[in-house]
């Protein structure tokens, strides 16, 4: 039987060649320079004028009002390895295979943005924060310049000196995600009166967040208003850091001519599905982003997408390479030029013991869960021990089981290599038993459980039909993934944080 990942691996190829080599060359491009701007952990009911307070985020919301587009996409993973690896790519994580942590790096054989916009006559600069997005992980190639953020001096050196030749700018800014930073002057930005706010301590580290990802351990009141505010306030850092970068292309004379992006890798929770921090399920706190699209003045083109309407986050990538004059391979997202059926499948793989899909149509989400193994007793405080580090000398820590011991490096090893191989030998829609089906609806905040067995089973069609776009048949993770896993072995590594 020939190999399904070998046939979709040879799909998206060959969408790249025809990008390169097509016989009819792509239409050369009119327009100027192409700048991607993401952000980190930026949920979209935050910024202003997507319903956030009305003075903390003043540069995005000066952005959507000069925007040719701006509304709410849906990310296509709330965990950081696969949504960002989708946005690169326009691919869903089973398609790109960047699935978690322990699988976190970009085959060389995917084109990514860069690779593609380099092929269609674009010099490239990259300028990454964060782990998983550096070259280690694949997110180099295609870059001519590729180079750590910092404080963004450099990256807005470069947006300031950009001249009318074909040139791309990616530009990834760490905030809000933890560190949560208390920058007093940045205060009178959130709606509460400085007198109602919690007391705000100068930084919140993840590790102090990493217990109330577990669902079983309940988030203080007290606490929540804590994270929620100063991670407001990091959003509102956020939106200086971008004001800054958008001052500097200002003064480059190329804003009229720049195709400008803006946007989010995906959300952050904080206990409206019970846990808090991102990765941990699909709910709309994680998912739901800002997209924001600037076209050069004067734009033949015009975004296909009515108002109000959400779009995937994934079909940014095809939108940036039509505008380079570039071929969209068939198996990515279409671009925002074309008219699409609106529904958004999102994946999150490898938790504790589940895998977990989410089709979003219109404003009723369908969340389906599979199981591929038990859920391991002690996961989530595994997953804070690694996300503390090894204690100090004489050090015996906060952590440990019922008996008040820490949790050994080798339990936690056991803990990743049990998941993990449960996972690399079952089929990832399906599971080990049939799947947890819910359904929510969204509403003008949050979302909430809805009773409606027909419309259930009618999306559950369609999200088991979408996932299987591109294969004959469901193959376990092993199997699926052979040249993949082949190239990039998955190690021995810990439940993702």
């Amino acid at each position: 039987m020939e190999d399904c990942s070998k046939r979709l691996l040879d799909l998206v190829v060959l969408g790249g060649l025809l990008l390169v080599s097509c016989s009819e060359p792509p239409v050369a491009p009119r327009g100027g320079p192409i700048v991607l701007i993401t952000l980190d952990s930026l949920r979209a009911d935050v910024v202003t004028g997507m319903g956030g307070e009305p003075e903390l985020t003043p540069h995005l919301a000066d952005l959507i009002r000069e925007a040719d587009w701006a509304g709410r996409a849906v990310a296509l993973s709330s965990a950081a390895v696969p949504s960002m690896a989708s946005l690169f790519t326009g691919l869903r994580p089973w398609q790109h295979h960047a699935l978690h942590d322990g699988a976190a790096r970009l085959s060389p054989e995917l084109l990514t943005l860069p690779k593609a916009l380099r092929s269609a006559g674009y010099r490239t600069a990259g300028y990454h924060t964060g782990h998983w997005y550096t070259g280690e992980f694949g997110y180099d190639l295609g870059f001519d310049v590729f180079e750590d953020l910092g404080k963004g001096g450099e990256a807005a050196e470069r947006l300031a000196g950009l001249g009318e030749g074909r040139q791309f700018v990616w530009v990834h800014i760490p905030e809000p995600q933890a560190p949560y930073v208390r920058r007093d002057w940045l205060l009178p930005r959130l709606s509460e009166p400085a007198g109602s706010l919690p007391r705000l301590p100068h930084t919140i580290e993840p590790v102090q967040l990493a217990a109330y990802f577990d669902p079983a351990v309940p988030l203080p009141d007290e606490e929540r208003r804590r994270f929620w505010a100063l991670y407001r306030l990091n959003a509102a850092w956020a939106d200086e850091r971008l004001g800054r970068l958008l001052e500097a292309l200002r003064s480059s004379g190329q804003w009229n001519r720049t195709v400008l992006a803006v946007t989010s890798n995906h959300g952050e929770e904080f206990g409206e599905s019970g846990q808090i921090e991102h990765g941990g399920n699909l709910g709309r706190e994680l998912l739901e982003v800002p997209l924001i699209i600037k076209l050069p003045a004067g734009s033949a083109r015009r975004i296909a997408v009515l108002a109000g309407q959400r779009v995937s986050a994934g079909r940014l990538w095809a939108t940036l390479v039509e505008v380079a004059g570039g071929k969209v391979p068939p198996a990515a997202a279409p671009s925002l030029f074309r008219r699409a059926a609106p529904a958004v499948l999102s994946e999150l793989y490898l938790t504790n013991g589940t895998n977990k899909f989410s089709l979003l149509e219109g404003d009723d989400q369908l969340l389906w869960e599979s199981r591929f193994a038990p859920a391991e007793r002690d996961y989530y405080r595994a997953r804070a021990e690694l996300l503390a580090g090894p204690p100090e000398p004489g050090d015996a820590g906060d952590a440990g089981d019922s008996k008040g011991e820490a949790i050994s490096p080798a339990a936690v090893a056991s803990i990743a290599r049990r998941l993990g191989a449960a996972f690399a030998a079952t089929p990832p829609l399906t599971g080990n038993r049939g799947p947890s089906l819910s359904l929510q609806r969204w509403g003008r905040r949050g979302s909430k459980p809805v009773h409606d067995p027909l419309r259930r089973a009618e999306m559950a069609r369609r999200l088991a039909a979408t996932w299987t776009t591109f294969l004959t048949e469901e193959l376990p993770p092993a199997e699926e993934a052979r040249e993949w896993l082949e190239a990039f072995p998955l190690p021995p590594a810990a439940p993702q944080p």
